[in-house]
């Protein structure tokens, strides 16, 4: 069964803490409420909601979710975490072959690694630049992806930011 993946990284948190607590800061917690409504824009409702055990991912999928599917719960997804490997990664996801759309929620460079890996099969071949807040679009064709996906769409955060002005959340 086909399924997009739409991954994202966390929005812009403190500094100078250890890396494990940082949290978003308000202008990081407003601009991915912002980037959520642009998503919700072009008619993104995941049915399922993972992010990497550390905070500032964490927070951003708690939004994230609050704006596109309020009732769904974020679920934890450790392979999400910095460093993991998609190789690994992918696998894992043979856990959520029911679901239809699906917001990964992670960090840089792990999550443009895995959107390479998405799209070609090697994760150093064409990494995606995730700026903060970033969104990534990626059709599989089945769980886990046993073939190259395709790109849907590549958001920059402001560009998912000015789309947002068009819609009533």
């Amino acid at each position: 069964m086909a399924a997009t993946l739409y991954l994202m990284r966390h929005g812009i948190a403190e500094d100078g803490l250890v890396d494990e607590a940082r949290q978003l800061t308000e202008e990081g917690k407003r601009r991915v409420a912002q980037i959520a409504r642009g998503l919700k824009a072009v008619d993104v409702v995941p049915d399922l909601v993972l992010a990497s055990p550390l905070v500032r991912a964490q927070q951003t999928a708690q939004i994230a979710a609050s704006v596109l599917a309020p009732k769904l719960v974020v679920e934890t997804f450790a392979p999400l975490a910095i460093g993991v490997d998609p190789e690994e990664l992918v696998p894992q996801l043979a856990a959520y072959r029911g679901f239809r759309e699906i917001l990964m929620v992670g960090h840089q460079p792990s999550l443009g690694e895995l959107g390479s890996y998405l799209l070609t099969g090697q994760s150093h071949l064409a990494p995606l630049p995730f700026k903060k807040g970033s969104v990534a679009a990626v059709l599989v064709h089945s769980m886990p992806p046993r073939t190259p996906g395709e790109l849907l769409f590549f958001l920059p955060p402001k560009y998912a930011r000015a789309m947002a002005a068009n819609v009533q959340c």
